[in-house]
């Protein structure tokens, strides 16, 4: 749990400044620094998994870290490079299917807390995509703060746990 919960320590963080940068005035481009370390963090480290995998939950698990890392790298992108954001709402439809396989796949492992966290991470891409995707505008004023609430609540306090040796 060590390597997840040093990356739901970043994924926190990350969540969190971009819920606070869309409700600011910050410049996008401050807070493209931390999803660019965050999505590095997560692609660098499950390619190294990945090269490790004996198992099919290990190559489970490093798709898993590669979807939310290219989530972090394509953030930073869209901040940095101001592309149409339509993109990544499509790609959020796609991670948020595979969070939603993942958080029955943990419950019925009996990993009841994992797959709690991946269903607050499928909200949460779900959301990207209804508001990114689909452009339902009114969403724009909700994902913020379900951001900074996931960023708290279903990556920084786990990450926190998991450091910790208390998950």
């Amino acid at each position: 749990m060590g390597f997840l919960g040093l990356c739901l320590l970043f994924v926190g963080i990350a969540l969190i400044m971009n819920g606070v940068a869309a409700l600011s005035d910050w410049d996008a481009k401050t807070a493209a620094f931390i999803n660019l370390v965050t999505g590095s963090l997560l692609v660098i480290g499950n390619f190294i998994g990945l090269f490790r995998a004996e198992v099919l939950p290990d190559y489970t698990n490093a798709a898993g870290g590669f979807l939310f890392g290219v989530t972090y790298l394509f953030i930073a992108a869209n901040y940095l490079l101001k592309l149409d954001v339509r993109a990544f709402g499509w790609y959020s439809l796609w991670v948020a299917l595979f969070a939603v396989i993942g958080a029955f796949v943990s419950v019925r492992a009996s990993a009841v807390p994992l797959g709690i966290l991946w269903g607050a991470w499928a909200v949460l891409w779900g959301l990207g995509f209804l508001q990114l995707g689909l452009r339902i505008k009114p969403l724009a004023k909700v994902f913020p703060y379900v951001s900074i609430l996931e960023g708290i609540f279903a990556a920084g306090v786990p990450g926190v746990f998991m450091l910790f040796g208390w998950w």
